[in-house]
């Protein structure tokens, strides 16, 4: 059984952490996430563990969506990494080692779309430089390809264990840099602030609460 009051008080820390006025581009720490997995963990059932752990990051791609379809209109890959990783979880006739390589194949593409062409134009040709809208909807990418390389382990403690240090590509913060438009590292006023800390309160007050429910 979850032990729902450690739960919640991971997550008041968490929301104090957001709070805190010396937190000025509004980013909750790996750590104190790290935290609020491990409470979320079902000691008695890993199953249940990988569901929710699994769940938990599809809802944060599924939130941070329009920023894909922004940039990439009707493209349905984020959409398919969705599904495949509901199909492993349903254990679905999915092969866990095609899907990670499918995935990198896939995060590969987006962020090779996403980068300008460093070949030396021709005269007359103009030079290609990055597209900024491709470039946030590859956190959207990231984070799906994430979340579906997260679905072929079924380990509960895939999340939890060595993970010390921030490190924007792990979920979800990947879909918070996409809301916010900008990683952790980059500077304040590149960085949309109100929505990454409206992403990481959605996170706390829905995406935790409605995921443990199922």
């Amino acid at each position: 059984m979850i032990d729902m009051e450690a739960v919640d008080r991971e997550v008041r820390a968490a929301r104090a952490e957001l709070a805190d006025a010396g937190n000025v581009k509004g980013i909750l720490s790996l750590p104190t996430r790290v935290r609020i997995w491990r409470a979320m963990l079902d000691p008695d059932d890993d199953e249940v563990s990988y569901q929710h752990r699994v769940r938990l990051k599809m809802a944060c791609v599924r939130h941070v969506l329009p920023v894909w379809y922004q940039a990439y209109p009707g493209d349905q890959r984020v959409e398919e990494m969705l599904t495949l990783a509901q199909d492993l979880i349903d254990q679905k006739d999915v092969d866990a080692d095609w899907l990670q390589d499918y995935a990198e194949e896939f995060i590969s593409n987006v962020i090779s779309a996403a980068e300008p062409d460093t070949t030396e134009p021709e005269p007359g040709e103009s030079v290609i430089y990055p597209d900024p809208v491709k470039e946030v909807a590859s956190f959207v990418a990231s984070g799906a390809a994430g979340t579906a390389i997260s679905a072929c382990y079924r380990d509960p403690d895939y999340d939890t264990v060595g993970r010390t240090v921030d490190d924007d590509e792990l979920l979800p913060d990947s879909c918070a840099s996409a809301a916010a438009g900008a990683l952790n590292w980059q500077p304040l006023e590149q960085t949309d602030v109100p929505a990454r800390r409206a992403f990481w309160t959605w996170y706390l007050d829905e995406a935790i609460p409605t995921t443990l429910a199922t």
